[in-house]
């Protein structure tokens, strides 16, 4: 089926994107860029060329990215990663190869997978990741950090506009604007009324940006910075939150409710204890899920006294959990690669017998415990960075106080983040950017402080001489 509109939408963003960092510079083109990418462009469509990955709103973006990095001879973060992240990452490039060199057989009616295979989706893992290079060594200063949570800030405040809108009116707008529906009418109906999916494509989606929203904002509050002058954050926050209130989605509820309580009533050090604690318990879930640790049905009985009926899509998640790690259990080192291999199918028939939601279990069966642990590495990582550094903030930072909140609320952004990738799958390359502003954050701290400390080490030294 035909979309113009779409298609068009696709071909004229790179030029829309170099405008923008012409006219606003290399930060501010890369946030609007992406924020404008997920916010506005067509979701669920591509455009397929021969040898070349599909044009998606992400891939379109992040090619343009790297056709202006190298016609402005600007380099990418790799060389700003640790010895260590560095062989992570290559790790993370070679995954598709080693997935493919370990599924040479056919699985019911399914190819088996080639180079080619390995090479197409090593290209889509550069081309998915890049973001996370450009925010460690773009978005590194405190300058950046405030920037960026501006740009999302304001970002989740404009779309919470359109959220309400087809909450009201049903979400009609990507229809009625790309010619087509991206997703199944039916998983936007729930609780007598209507989720907004604006131009994400699902409804899950626009909550969870929704929840990242507040986040920002009470953080903007917390510093006491104004995002708009004509009126205080705490309208705005309130507006955000009513609209993720009424988007009908509790989990993005539960995450939007706990970002507004720990960003404005919690010291930061818990803060980043939570985030540290969720991320642990992120890494080890499938092995606690594997070995039946995992408290499920205790998670089921609390689900049951809040709805029967989401009680019940979080048992038959569960269920379908379970049976997709089985599974990705028999090929655990690598996985089982694309093509659908990853899923649970009928042992005469061969038909898809799978629901898969989350990132983690995809991740998992797709590429196993190496495409899995080389994945979200860099998502853990990070957030054990930052509540290392915190302590060198206080002590060292002229502005410790504002400049500790904003580290503690990306690490808790970024949790958040992480733990939304059990249940839904709402990683991608804008996300990405902010995982990577933390670790260069974390860099830019831990190499100014050794800089101060190796300055007064010397004036110390010259002392004692005189």
């Amino acid at each position: 089926m035909n979309h113009p509109i779409a298609y068009a939408a696709i071909i004229i963003w790179p030029f829309i994107i170099f405008y923008l960092f012409k006219r606003y510079g290399l930060q501010s083109g890369v946030l609007i860029g992406l924020l404008g990418a997920y916010m506005f462009l067509p979701a669920s469509f591509e455009i397929n060329l021969p040898g070349i990955p599909a044009f998606d709103k992400f891939t379109v973006t992040t090619m343009t990215f790297i056709a202006y990095f190298f016609l402005n001879k600007k380099t990418l973060g790799y060389d700003s990663l640790s010895r260590f992240l560095k062989i992570i990452f290559l790790g993370f490039l070679i995954s598709p190869f080693l997935t493919a060199l370990t599924n040479t057989e056919r699985f019911y009616h399914l190819p088996s997978l080639t180079m080619y295979d390995g090479l197409s989706d090593t290209v889509g893992n550069y081309l998915y990741f890049l973001p996370f290079l450009i925010g460690v060594k773009y978005f590194r200063s405190y300058e950046s950090q405030q920037l960026m949570f501006r740009y999302f800030a304001i970002a989740a405040i404009i779309y919470a506009v359109f959220a309400l809108y087809e909450i009201r009116m049903s979400p009609q707008l990507h229809r009625n604007l790309y010619g087509f529906f991206p997703h199944s009418w039916a998983q936007q109906y729930r609780d007598g009324g209507f989720r907004a999916i604006v131009f994400m494509g699902h409804g899950l989606l626009v909550a969870f940006f929704l929840a990242l929203g507040v986040a920002f904002i009470a953080t903007m509050k917390s510093a006491q910075t104004k995002l708009f002058s004509f009126t205080g954050n705490g309208v705005l926050l309130l507006f955000v939150f009513i609209t993720l209130f009424l988007s009908k989605s509790l989990a993005a509820l539960v995450f939007g409710l706990l970002a507004l309580v720990s960003i404005l009533f919690i010291p930061n050090r818990l803060v980043h204890l939570g985030a540290v604690i969720i991320a642990v318990m992120f890494i080890s879930y499938p092995i606690l899920s594997s070995v039946k640790l995992f408290p499920h049905n205790t998670i089921l009985e609390y689900a049951h006294m809040v709805s029967a009926e989401r009680a019940q899509s979080l048992e038959y998640r569960f269920d379908h959990e379970r049976e997709l790690l089985s599974h990705a259990n028999n090929k655990s080192l690598f996985g089982w690669g694309g093509w659908g291999r990853n899923r649970v199918r009928d042992d005469l028939t061969g038909d898809d017998l799978s629901t898969t939601d989350g990132k983690w279990i995809i991740t998992l069966g797709v590429r196993g415990w190496f495409g899995y642990l080389t994945e979200f590495l860099f998502v853990v990582l990070p957030i054990w960075l930052a509540f290392k550094c915190q302590g060198i903030v206080k002590s060292r930072s002229k502005d410790a106080k504002n400049e500790g909140k904003f580290l503690a609320s990306q690490a808790l952004i970024v949790a958040l983040i992480l733990v939304d990738q059990m249940p839904n799958a709402s990683l991608n390359p804008l996300y990405w950017l902010i995982i990577g502003s933390l670790l260069g954050r974390c860099y830019e701290i831990i190499s100014v402080n050794q800089v101060k400390t190796d300055s007064t080490a010397k004036i110390n030294n010259s002392l004692e001489i005189k």
